[in-house]
């Protein structure tokens, strides 16, 4: 038993270096990654893109890019004259590859290569940075205008009103409303409130017609006519107001 297991112990310690060489020779095989390097046989300088992602900041003649992954990507250079020459294709890097930029008849191409490159530059793949979706709130709905009262403060009105009490001539209670309605406009109910404190009919009709350009609420001036109690003033009203 003893000998069985010395034998399979050597047979394990001879296996190790051939893995090591079979994971070497496929260039980062069970998770080590690949490398790609590119030379330009010009000597020109350029940039270099791997799936769109640019990955060197400054024009380079030569350039090493580790830890691909088993996966096909998409590389592209951009060689730095004034023509933009640009060439791309996809590389398949479940291997380290070499590639060559080489010229024909003024067009750019990528060769694979065997030569062996000393790259100006070695660095690690730069990848696309997932972009985070914040979600935007949608604003909040302006808030409701609030309702505008038409009518006169009803602490104001209600000192309005006493003082037109206090007074016991109807000329003096007109020229108090004239004067009170010009400075305060009000809405209908309070403008028949004041109407409806004069002790004559004329005197209702004129406040009224004075009364409609400072009133808030025009489209209801027909309810002034329960003040009056002759027809005709209810007519001459609705006259006056025509003729404006």
């Amino acid at each position: 038993m003893m000998k069985k297991q010395l034998f399979f112990a050597l047979l394990l310690l001879l296996a190790l270096p051939t893995m090591a060489q079979m994971r070497s020779h496929h260039g980062g095989y069970h998770g080590q990654g690949t490398t790609l390097t590119i030379t330009s046989t010009d000597r020109q300088g350029f940039w270099l893109f791997v799936d769109d992602v640019l990955q060197n900041e400054r024009p380079v003649r030569s350039i090493c890019v580790r830890n691909f992954w088993a996966e096909d990507f998409h590389v592209r250079v951009e060689i730095d004259n004034r023509l933009h020459n640009c060439v791309g294709q996809y590389v398949d890097m479940s291997h380290s590859q070499s590639l060559n930029i080489a010229q024909y008849d003024g067009l750019f191409g990528l060769d694979f290569t065997q030569a062996h490159i000393r790259p100006e530059l070695t660095m690690d793949l730069i990848v696309a940075t997932p972009q985070v979706v914040v979600p935007v709130e949608p604003p909040m709905p302006p808030a409701p205008p609030m309702p505008v009262d038409p009518c006169m403060n009803e602490h104001d009105f209600n000192g309005l009103l006493s003082v037109i009490a206090e007074d016991s001539f109807d000329s003096g209670k007109l020229n108090i409303a004239k004067q009170a309605i010009a400075a305060n406009p009000m809405c209908v109910r309070q403008i028949a409130t004041i109407c409806k404190k004069f002790d004559h009919e004329s005197n209702k009709l004129e406040f009224a017609k004075y009364a409609y350009p400072y009133c808030t609420e025009k489209n209801k001036y027909y309810m002034l006519n329960e003040v009056f109690d002759f027809e005709s003033s209810k007519t001459e009203l609705s006259e006056f107001i025509r003729g404006l």
